[in-house]
């Protein structure tokens, strides 16, 4: 892509080089918030319309090029800024804080058989484990039919298919189009990638990086900042996609009523 942005840089001050044996001509940039940061390596690489959904403590979804949607920030829709200057519809909800909620240390140890349980007897979690935040900001968690037991693999499953569920209702705040790249911790969670497809119906890509927050922050000082791209994320094998699609408009349905009382 041509897209340029603008640099503000300049060598560090005599006074700090001379306390801190750096070099005179050390160069200085504008620094980049963390969410932009992973986002970056994306506007430079990729055509729109396509999201990135950045995670951690937070998980933060940005949509560049979707539909034009009007915001509510009671629901935690906001406007970024790019590292183009160009305001970018983002949403966010605590899907890392609330995992750890949940787990509470337990080591991931779900397998297909654990799945195959959470969707036959539709094992569900509704919003919201952090209330402070979210699309569903103010909701109580609860569990149906009940709570699996904890450091179970019906457990994890289940909190990944919630989680999964409640970025797709954040993509759709944000009127995101086209295919979502999958930054952060939850690129690695397999059951959370399985039902972001069949949830949103579109194409996911999980980064192979540990995080493109470092690759975009040394973006900033680089000159040719696309040949510093060299990942190649794949695309998901989604199966059962049908019984996939059926438990989520259980957990949508559930929702959606929950909001009308």
């Amino acid at each position: 892509m041509a897209a340029k942005w603008q640099r503000f840089e300049g060598p560090i001050l005599p006074e700090i080089a001379v306390r801190t044996d750096l070099p005179a001509n050390t160069q200085v940039v504008c620094g980049i918030h963390d969410s932009n940061a992973s986002l970056l390596p994306h506007i430079i690489s990729r055509s729109a319309p396509f999201s990135v959904v950045s995670t951690g403590t937070w998980v933060i979804a940005m949509a560049i090029g979707g539909a034009k949607t009007p915001l509510d920030s009671k629901c935690e829709t906001f406007i970024n800024v790019n590292a183009f200057g160009d305001p970018v519809p983002s949403s966010r909800f605590m899907g890392g804080r609330e995992f750890e909620l949940i787990q509470r240390g337990a080591q991931p140890c779900a397998d297909d058989s654990d799945m195959q349980a959470v969707l036959k007897e539709n094992i569900m979690l509704f919003p919201s484990v952090e209330i402070s935040s979210g699309p569903y900001k103010g909701r109580e968690m609860n569990w149906e039919p009940n709570e699996p037991e904890f450091a179970s693999g019906t457990r994890e499953v289940c909190l990944s298919f919630y989680l999964a569920l409640m970025t797709a209702k954040c993509l759709q705040n944000i009127g995101s189009k086209g295919s979502i790249v999958i930054e952060g911790p939850f690129a690695r969670n397999y059951f959370y990638r399985l039902m972001l497809e069949a949830v949103t119906g579109e194409r996911i890509l999980s980064s192979t990086s540990a995080t493109g927050t470092s690759i975009g922050a040394a973006m900033l000082l680089q000159r040719h900042p696309a040949q510093m791209f060299d990942r190649q994320p794949q695309k998901e094998n989604t199966p059962m996609l049908d019984v996939l699609k059926a438990y989520a408009t259980r957990w949508k349905s559930h929702v959606e009523c929950e909001n009308k009382i």
